[in-house]
């Protein structure tokens, strides 16, 4: 069979078969997590973006909700800080998220625009940066089997089947999902879309 004709489901944390092509001249090799390297990659790249989206901010622009853009940069930063702590908790870590941000962070809440609700953009860089730091040596630690595993609560199962689905979502789409939320936002406020 042709490598390079067959369809293969790549397992985005595990072992995969990858077809290279050279003239005339077929392969397949199995690869070590190459894919967990990407997602890591990746990973690390939404946190600088993240930083350098909110590095000309103060704390009382960050919770400005210009022309009805509800999710502003300090409500964001808690959320996916907070996404992160629950990512850690699917891979087996204790929660270390602070008890008191949780209903500023919370998946369909409703942002303030009271600054006072909310951390400094300091604090919350610092914890996002915390959360991604605790992630990444899980995720790269991980044994492949894991992300195979069940996800355990059942209404979040619905939309991620496996630990595996939950954690490639939340390290990627999820985090790029916000940070075109604070592009727009910056837009919005009349800045670049980066502060670069």
């Amino acid at each position: 069979m042709n490598p390079l004709s067959s369809r293969y489901r790549l397992g985005a944390m595990g072992v995969y078969w990858a077809a290279y092509h050279r003239p005339n001249v077929h392969t397949c090799r199995p690869l070590e997590h190459p894919m967990r390297e990407h997602l890591l990659f990746t990973y690390k790249f939404n946190l600088g973006h993240l930083e350098s989206l909110v590095k000309d901010l103060t704390d009382e622009q960050m919770v400005q909700q210009p022309h009805g853009v509800v999710n502003h940069p300090a409500w964001t930063l808690c959320h996916l800080a907070s996404a992160a702590n629950h990512t850690g908790m699917a891979l087996g870590l204790e929660s270390s998220f602070p008890a008191d941000w949780e209903e500023a962070a919370k998946t369909g809440g409703e942002p303030s625009a009271d600054a006072s609700r909310y951390p400094s953009k300091e604090a919350l860089l610092a914890e996002l940066k915390k959360q991604h730091e605790r992630v990444s040596a899980a995720v790269a630690g991980a044994e492949t089997a894991t992300f195979a595993k069940e996800y355990p609560d059942e209404g979040t199962r619905k939309y991620f089947p496996t630990i595996g689905d939950f954690v490639d979502y939340l390290l990627s789409a999820h985090e790029a999902n916000h940070i075109g939320q604070i592009a727009a936002w910056r837009r919005a406020m009349g800045r670049a879309p980066s502060a670069g």
